[in-house]
C-alpha cells in the first residue's frame, strides 16, 4: 500500500464526510518546472475553508495559500470612476489612492478587502481585480461552479519527477476529484497579464526555443485568441502539442462538453503557413509537426474552435515536446497488454499487419485488439486466417460498449470477438485501419484467450472522505463479458468498511455503498486499492481490481468514468469519546487474549501428566491380559 506524502495541512484534514465535496474546476497554469516556484490560480465551488492543496507528487511543496475575495459590482458610476483611476495610477507608477471625491453618494459604496489595499497589491492580483471591473458580466455565460478562486504558491523541487501527476484541494466539506498537473523539465512562459482595454496592449511574448524546448501556459476567455512569438531554427524538426481537453475532458454545463483548441502558425508576414485541429483524428488536441525553412520569428495562435472561452479553458502546449499521449488511462482492456511492446503497426496507408499465434487445444477462444484504448490512431479490423493460408475464417470490427471510460472513450472502436478453433495450431491475426490509414504509431496489441465469463468493476468517485459516523455513498458500476450472469462481491481496505454488505446481485450493473471510516485514531491519507471477487465456472473464485474512476456529466447529458491513478483515502481522527471506547475494548481483548493463553499454559503442563498416567494404566490392562491367557 503506498503512502503518499501529505501537503495539506492538519487542520485541513479533519473533514467532515456529511459536507459537500469541494469542486476544482481548473489550475492556472497547468504545470510548473522543476526546480521552479510559482504561483496558480484554482477556480472551483465550496472552496470555503481550503487550507492547502494537496498533490500526489512528493517533488511539489505547497507555500501559501491566499483568498481572493469575491468582487462585487461597485454601487455606482462613482466608486467605478474612483477605482479605475487608481487603477490606472498605479499603472503609471503612483500607488497613492487618489483623494475621495465630495459626494454624498460615498456612504453608499461597496467594500472589498482588495479594493481597499489597491496601492499594496502585485501585478497578478491586480489584474484579476481589473479583468472583474472591465470585463462585463453575461448571466448566460456565468458559471457558478468556477466562481470561487484561491492563490496557491507552489515550490517544485530541482529533482520533482517530471511527468503527469494530480492535485485535489482539501477542504472541511470533503475532497475534491483529482486533476491533472504536470512537471516539466522545460521552462513556462505564460501569456500576458490582463490589461483593460483603454491602455496599451502588451506584445505578445517572444520564446526563442531555437536550442531548448518551452511549454506555453494560457486561458481562453470568451471570443478571444491567444498569441505566441517563436523563434524557430532553419530545418529543425519542432513539435507543438497542445494539451487542453485533456486538462478536462468533459464540462457538464457547456456544450460541446469540452474546450475544442486550434493551433494556427503564422510567418512574419501573417500568412497562415498550417493550421491544425484534431491532428489524430480521435483525439481533439491539436499537434503540429513543422520544419521551417529558414530562420525566423513565427506566430502562433490558439483560439477555441467556435470561438467559444471559460476560466476553466486552460492549455498548455509544449514545443518540441516528445510523441503526444493520452493524459488519462482507457479502462477494460485485458491486463496483459499492459506493460508488452505492440505486437504489430500498421505502417502504410491500406497495409495489412500480420502476428502469429499458437492455440493450443480446441474450443472457444476471445481474440481481443487493444489499439485505441492505448492511445493508437488505428481503427482495427480483425481477421483470422489459418497460418498455412486459406480463406478467413472469421472477421470482427466495431463493438458496442455499455460503460464509456476515459478522456475520449474509444472501446467501440477495438475489435473483440470469440471462436470456437477446431483443432490445435499455428493461426495468423491480420489487421487493417478500417478507414485506410497508416503510418509511425499506428500500433496494436493481441489478446488471445480461452473464452470464460469475465467482469470489469468501476467506480463512480476515487476521492473517499471518509467519517466514523456519516456514510460515504460511493456508486460502482459492473461490466459484464462473455455471458457473465454471476453475482460480484466487493472488497474494501483496511479501515474501510461498509455498512451494508455491497455485491452485485440479480443482474445488477450499477450499486451505491455506504462506506465509514474504521481505522486509526489519528488522521489518515494514503492511496488505497479495492476489490472484487466473483465465482466464475464453477468454484473458480475470480478477483479483479475495481478501476478508481470519477464520473463526469458532458454537456448537460452523457455521463462518463475518468480513470484516476488510484483511490485517495482521507480521514480524520477518531471523536475523543470513541477513540477511548476502542482503546477499552482493546485493553479488554488483550486481557482475554492474556487469560487464554495462561490457561493454554496450564493445560499443556498438565498434558505431559495426564498423558504418562494414561500409558501407566493401560499397562496395567495389557499386564492383566497377559495372565488370563
Amino acid at each position: 500500500m503506498k503512502r503518499i506524502p501529505l501537503l495539506a495541512l492538519a487542520s485541513a484534514l479533519a473533514l467532515a464526510a456529511s459536507g459537500a465535496d469541494p469542486y476544482a474546476g481548473y489550475i492556472y497554469p497547468a504545470g510548473i518546472q522543476a526546480g521552479t516556484t510559482n504561483r496558480f490560480i484554482i477556480g472551483g465551488q465550496g472552496l470555503g475553508g481550503l487550507k492547502s492543496v494537496h498533490f500526489d507528487n512528493p517533488g511539489l511543496r505547497v507555500l501559501e495559500v491566499e483568498v481572493v475575495p469575491n468582487f462585487p459590482n461597485p454601487a455606482n458610476g462613482l466608486q467605478r470612476r474612483h477605482l479605475v483611476k487608481w487603477l490606472d495610477g498605479i499603472a503609471a507608477g503612483n500607488t497613492e489612492e487618489p483623494p475621495l471625491p465630495d459626494d454624498p453618494h460615498i456612504n453608499e459604496w461597496r467594500s472589498n478587502v482588495w479594493w481597499r489595499a489597491l496601492g499594496t497589491l502585485d501585478k497578478g492580483k491586480l489584474a484579476i481585480v481589473e479583468r472583474d471591473l472591465f470585463v462585463p458580466r453575461n448571466a448566460l455565460q456565468a458559471t457558478p461552479s468556477l466562481r470561487q478562486m484561491r492563490l496557491v504558491t507552489v515550490a517544485a523541487d530541482k529533482d520533482a519527477k517530471p511527468g503527469w501527476c494530480s492535485f485535489m484541494v482539501v477542504s472541511p466539506g470533503g475532497i475534491s476529484a483529482p486533476r491533472p498537473f504536470e512537471v516539466t523539465a522545460a521552462r513556462h512562459v505564460e501569456e500576458p497579464l490582463y490589461v483593460p482595454p483603454h491602455r496599451k496592449q502588451p506584445e505578445p511574448p517572444l520564446v526563442d526555443v531555437r536550442e531548448v524546448g518551452a511549454v506555453l501556459d494560457g486561458q481562453i476567455r470568451p471570443g478571444s485568441t491567444d498569441v505566441f512569438r517563436l523563434h524557430l531554427a532553419a530545418n529543425s524538426p519542432y513539435v507543438l502539442s497542445a494539451t487542453a481537453r485533456e486538462l478536462q475532458p468533459y464540462i457538464g454545463d457547456a456544450v460541446p462538453g469540452f474546450f475544442n483548441a486550434v493551433l494556427v502558425l503564422k510567418n512574419e508576414k501573417g500568412a497562415t503557413v498550417m493550421k491544425t485541429d484534431d491532428s489524430l483524428r480521435f483525439r481533439p488536441d491539436p499537434v503540429m509537426y513543422f520544419t521551417p525553412k529558414a530562420d525566423g520569428v513565427f506566430t502562433l495562435e490558439i483560439h477555441d474552435v467556435l470561438y467559444r472561452g471559460r476560466a476553466d479553458f486552460v492549455y498548455s502546449i509544449a514545443v518540441n515536446a516528445p510523441a503526444p499521449r493520452i493524459r488519462y488511462p482507457q479502462g477494460g482492456f485485458p491486463r496483459s497488454v499492459m506493460n508488452r511492446n505492440p505486437d504489430g503497426i500498421v505502417s502504410a496507408p491500406g497495409e495489412v499487419s500480420r502476428r502469429k499465434f499458437v492455440v493450443d487445444a480446441p474450443g472457444p477462444h476471445v481474440l481481443e485488439v487493444v489499439a485505441r484504448r492505448r492511445g493508437s490512431p488505428l481503427d482495427a479490423v480483425l481477421a483470422l486466417r489459418k497460418a498455412s493460408g486459406g480463406p478467413v475464417l472469421a472477421q470482427w470490427d466495431d463493438v458496442t460498449n455499455k460503460v464509456f471510460v476515459g478522456s475520449v472513450p474509444q472501446g467501440e472502436c477495438d475489435p473483440i470477438g470469440v471462436y470456437d478453433f477446431k483443432e490445435a495450431g499455428e493461426y495468423v491475426a491480420e489487421v487493417t485501419d478500417r478507414t485506410g490509414h497508416g503510418g509511425k504509431g499506428y500500433n496494436w496489441w493481441l489478446d488471445v484467450r480461452r473464452e470464460k465469463p469475465e467482469f470489469y468493476v468501476y467506480s463512480a468517485r476515487s476521492t473517499l472522505p471518509l467519517g466514523w459516523k456519516n456514510a460515504l455513498k460511493v456508486d460502482f458500476v459492473l461490466e459484464r463479458r462473455n455471458g457473465f450472469t454471476g453475482d460480484v462481491e466487493l472488497e474494501f481496505p483496511a479501515g474501510v468498511q461498509a455498512v451494508e454488505k455491497c455485491a452485485f446481485t440479480g443482474g445488477v450493473e450499477r450499486i451505491t455503498a455506504k462506506l465509514v471510516y474504521r481505522g486509526l485514531e489519528k488522521a489518515d491519507m494514503r492511496q488505497v486499492k479495492m476489490t472484487a471477487r466473483a465465482k466464475v465456472g464453477g468454484d473458480e473464485i475470480l478477483r479483479v481490481q475495481v478501476l478508481p474512476c470519477d464520473e463526469y456529466e458532458q454537456a448537460f447529458a452523457w455521463k462518463h468514468l475518468l480513470p484516476a491513478s488510484a483511490f485517495t483515502l482521507n480521514a480524520p481522527p477518531l471523536p475523543p469519546n470513541v477513540a477511548k471506547r476502542l482503546q477499552q475494548q482493546r485493553l479488554q481483548q488483550q486481557k482475554k487474549l492474556q487469560q487464554q493463553q495462561k490457561q493454554q499454559q496450564k493445560q499443556q503442563k498438565k498434558d505431559p501428566q495426564m498423558k504418562k498416567n494414561q500409558g501407566k494404566g493401560q499397562n496395567r490392562k495389557d499386564q492383566k491380559r497377559e495372565i488370563r491367557s
